[in-house]
């Protein structure tokens, strides 16, 4: 039992070793650790440690193909031992701030192995040391979880920058104007050498495509400000439309014959398309797709043996695999009624001509001959409208009489709409011309009143207007003489009474001077009161 147990045990633990142990450890190096944008020479490094339990042999380092490191020839590097090796290399421009992918290969007693190793070439920049190309040390790129969204949908935008330099970069800010506005999406930032700095945006679709313009400032060494851009990406707006365009044909016996054309309006391919009636029959034979700007036509007939109310429903799945659906409008087909069953005559004649209010009399005459009763009549007049309405026409003649007001002479058109008992709409049309009979009335003369002029007065007076406002006249005049010669007689009275106050006035002065003067000698002072005013 003890035995069994230690055999499973050691079954275990065979299981649990590793299949393939790491035979060597690789670690590589660049000297100097960052070459200029431009390219320039450098010694690479590897270093070389040997873990397994057998030697390192046939020991070979190929860069695409090439081999490096001639130095490894001959070299054997036993189990626990390390050995270094050096090559010294021209860098290109075009691999300078990437990574230089080295493939070794050897053998351990016999056995074939290899691995890689990739030495990172950093970027020290231009030649003369300076920050003056923003590519150079700072690279930047965008993604978008998808192109083409719809209204209300979300798209997500992810931001990557990557400093290719030795030294940090600071002051890193982006703005994606159309995206995010014109605030910095992320601002300040420092981006420490080698270590990409990634951060995303939830941007939800609007009524229209917008572009993503990512633009991205940094400090430069000079302490001046560097840009780096990113190419413009177009973030659709996704505009899935079929127009559907119906005719509708006459009905018959047989049915009513529908024409449809669908137009793929939009800017989606649209498939899986199936068109189907209110009632859930399929207009499409087998669901079917639109390219951008196609078409494609149906013919489908609806019976008429009841009256319906058509809609045709569109459905299928846009490229952004979302469900598409619509609809018509609503088409009336009602029971079919026989036209040799319908009858309708209709005619209109003038009965009182067009007097002078302006006002005519027209009979209009209805003649059923049909075999139906028809219904909802409406009487109308291109010009003034509805005139009549009535429920029901029953087999026979009916005649409306009916005054219009139409001012004066002109041309009318009558038209009668009437239904048959399925609500089939039937229109029919009658001219007449209002108009007097005989010379038109003449409109009445406005009087006209001559100017005249003052020296012309009595000859004008006199052979215009009648005796009596001669008459009138002269009256007139007269009474203005009299007033004036009035006027002047009162003026010569009131001027004389004033020169008659003035001279009692002066007379009554005098008399009381000389009543002082008299009592003055006498010596008897006497007050004298002032005369009273006659009344």
């Amino acid at each position: 039992m003890k035995k069994a147990l230690s055999v499973l045990i050691a079954l275990m633990a065979a299981l649990l070793l590793p299949a393939g142990a790491l035979a060597a450890q690789f670690t590589g190096g660049c000297d100097p650790a960052a070459l200029p944008a431009e390219g320039a020479n450098a010694t690479l490094s590897i270093l070389i440690e040997n873990d397994s339990d057998a030697a390192m042999e046939n020991i070979v380092v190929l860069y695409n193909g090439t081999a490096l490191f001639d130095t490894t020839a001959g070299v054997i590097i036993p189990s626990g031992g390390s050995s270094t090796f050096y090559q010294t290399v021209t860098v290109p421009a075009a691999l300078v701030g990437s990574s230089i992918t080295l493939n070794i290969s050897w053998t351990e007693n016999g056995e074939p192995k290899s691995s890689t190793l990739s030495i990172p070439i950093l970027n020290a920049g231009s030649a003369a040391g300076g920050l003056d190309s923003a590519s150079v040390l700072l690279s930047a790129e965008r993604t978008v979880s998808s192109s083409q969204a719809s209204q209300g949908e979300v798209i997500q935008l992810t931001y990557t920058l990557t400093n290719n330099g030795v030294t940090p970069i600071t002051g890193v800010s982006l703005v994606d104007r159309e995206i995010a506005g014109s605030a910095p999406m992320i601002e300040n930032i420092v981006l420490e050498p080698g270590v990409p700095y990634t951060f995303t945006y939830d941007y939800t679709m609007g009524r229209s495509t917008v572009t993503s313009s990512p633009v991205i400032s940094f400090t430069q060494a000079d302490g001046t400000t560097g840009t780096l851009t990113i190419e413009d990406k177009a973030l659709g707006m996704v505009k899935s439309q079929i127009t559907v365009e119906v005719e509708q044909g006459v009905a018959s016996a047989n049915g009513q014959t529908f024409t449809l054309v669908l137009t793929n309006d939009g800017n989606q391919r649209i498939s899986k398309i199936v068109v189907k009636d209110e009632l859930g029959n399929s207009v499409s034979n087998e669901p079917f797709a639109l390219a951008i700007g196609e078409s494609t036509s149906f013919t489908y007939t609806v019976p008429t043996d009841a009256m319906r109310n058509v809609v045709f429903h569109i459905s299928g799945v846009d490229g952004t695999n979302t469900e598409y659906s619509d609809h018509t409008q609503t088409y009336v087909v009602r029971e079919y009624i026989d036209p040799s069953l319908i009858g309708i005559s209709f005619g209109a004649a003038v009965t009182e001509p067009l007097d002078a209010s302006g006002s005519v009399a027209i009979d209009f005459t209805i003649e059923n001959t049909g075999s139906l009763v028809m219904k909802n009549l409406r009487l109308s007049e291109a010009e003034y409208g509805v005139l009549y309405v009535l429920e029901t026409v029953a087999q026979g003649t009916a005649v409306i009489n009916q005054r219009i007001n139409v001012g004066s002479p002109r041309d009318l058109t009558f038209t009668l709409e009437l239904e048959d008992p399925s609500g089939n709409v039937y229109a029919y049309t009658a001219y007449i011309t209002a108009s007097y009979i005989g010379p038109e009335p003449s409109a009445p003369t406005e009087p006209s009143v001559e100017p005249i002029s003052p020296g012309d007065l009595v000859s004008e007076v006199g052979g215009s207007v009648t005796s009596a406002l001669r008459t009138v006249l002269i009256v007139l005049v007269i009474l203005t003489v009299i007033a004036g010669i009035a006027l002047i007689a009162l003026s010569v009275l009131e001027k004389k009474e004033r020169q008659r106050q003035a001279r009692r006035r002066a007379q009554r002065e005098r008399m009381l001077r000389q009543q002082a003067l008299e009592q003055g000698v006498s010596g008897d002072t006497r007050r004298i009161e002032p005369p009273k005013r006659r009344e």
